[in-house]
């Protein structure tokens, strides 16, 4: 019997990802990664039609509250909110631009849909530390031709930290970490992806270290990583932060972002994520 499927326990854990190891800068999911968003506190806001709003928790989301409420229409995401505790609501108040997650009355399983030309989410805070950082995102493509942002907190230096899909070039998700976009950058790379498979990317930056993962296996790290990056551009999760450029085509499920290195806790981390997700 399934007691709860929206969160994996693991041994003397509670099963919710951002109780068991706390200190996020931020947390995005459709499932509940701490306790009050399971029937409590929402964990979406959508719209249907032009301006009809309602927000659900994720009980909600994959229990058909959602979909009876699409009515067999279209669901976009207005708000992702945070489940942190900080308040770091991602949001996109322009509706031809927000991800979306219920097609004719279907919820999409993958996560959030981004159309790769418009879509994104405004995550409104920067990395909350210079000297350390860690994301992990679960996601998938369905275009390997082109560059695609996942999540981005660079300025227009390149300053800041940022997954990216090199597509059309080797296939391979970055984990980057720049100062001023000058040869103190380090980038490090998973190996070549395939379309339409859902991966977990972590990325972990501290102490001189830059590293990423790929299914909770390492793919590659550079111990040359700049001292320090930049804090004051706010992450966007589906396009470039600096501009509206390399929109992400293809689908989200989560988004977490550390404001320090949590490589000390990446077997905990990822482990939860893929057993949740069955990656």
């Amino acid at each position: 019997m399934i007691l709860n499927p929206y969160r994996y326990s693991a041994a003397g854990g509670t099963g919710f990802l951002l109780d068991d190891y706390t200190g996020a800068s931020a947390g995005y999911s459709l499932r509940a990664l701490s306790a009050s968003y399971q029937d409590t506190d929402p964990v979406i806001q959508a719209r249907k039609g032009t301006s009809t709003l309602a927000s659900f928790t994720a009980s909600q989301v994959f229990d058909g509250t959602l979909e009876t409420w699409a009515a067999g229409g279209d669901a976009f995401v207005r708000i992702w909110f945070d489940q942190s505790g900080n308040g770091e609501t991602a949001v996109n108040t322009t509706i031809t631009d927000q991800p979306q997650i219920v097609s004719s009355g279907t919820l999409d399983p993958k996560g959030l849909s981004f159309n790769g030309t418009s879509q994104y989410l405004d995550c409104g805070f920067a990395a909350g530390s210079a000297t350390g950082q860690s994301m992990m995102v679960v996601a998938q493509t369905s275009d390997l031709a082109a560059n695609r942002i996942l999540v981005d907190g660079r300025d227009t230096n390149d300053d800041g930290s940022a997954l990216f899909f090199l597509g059309g070039v080797d296939d391979t998700m970055r984990f980057s970490v720049d100062l001023n976009g000058t040869s103190s950058g380090a980038d490090v790379f998973t190996s070549a992806l395939s379309a339409n498979t859902e991966y977990l990317f972590s990325g972990f930056f501290g102490d001189g270290d830059n590293t990423v993962f790929l299914d909770g296996t390492q793919a590659d790290t550079d111990p040359n990583a700049p001292a320090t990056i930049n804090t004051t551009t706010n992450y966007f999760i589906g396009r470039a932060a600096f501009s509206s450029v390399a929109f992400w085509q293809g689908s989200i499920q989560e988004v977490i972002i550390y404001p320090d290195d949590q490589s000390a806790n990446q077997a905990g981390i990822d482990g939860n994520i893929t057993t949740h997700y069955g990656i």
